[in-house]
């Protein structure tokens, strides 16, 4: 029974490492990156007026340039789990961040539709 439970924890401990490495990969930051890109877009747009949030979003286009150009580097890889899960869950804030600013947004006409 001892093997069965130590065959089970190693399964369980292999299943994790995966999960783990499947968020890490550089192809999910790439894709996150281009999903801000077009989230902080569509809310500059929809804050127009406002120029401290459009420097904010010209801010977070610059960054998800800048990140993409990171990921598709070799030396991404090398970035500890440790720091690129940290990494991972910092733009899944700013996504959810963009998308409740986007939310807040006043509406485009006063009218009732």
């Amino acid at each position: 029974m001892r093997v069965l439970s130590r065959l089970m924890a190693r399964w369980r401990q292999w299943r994790e490492a995966r999960r783990v490495a499947r968020e890490i990969d550089p192809a999910v930051f790439l894709h996150m990156a281009a999903e801000l890109r077009e989230i902080a877009d569509a809310a500059s747009k929809l804050w127009q007026e406002d120029p401290s949030f459009s420097a904010r979003a010209r801010r977070i286009l610059d960054e998800m340039d800048q990140l993409e150009r990171i990921a598709q580097r070799p030396e991404f890889r090398r970035l500890s789990p440790q720091k690129r899960l940290e990494l991972r869950k910092s733009l899944i804030l700013s996504r959810d961040q963009l998308l409740e600013s986007m939310q807040a947004s006043p509406p485009p006409t006063e009218r009732i539709q």
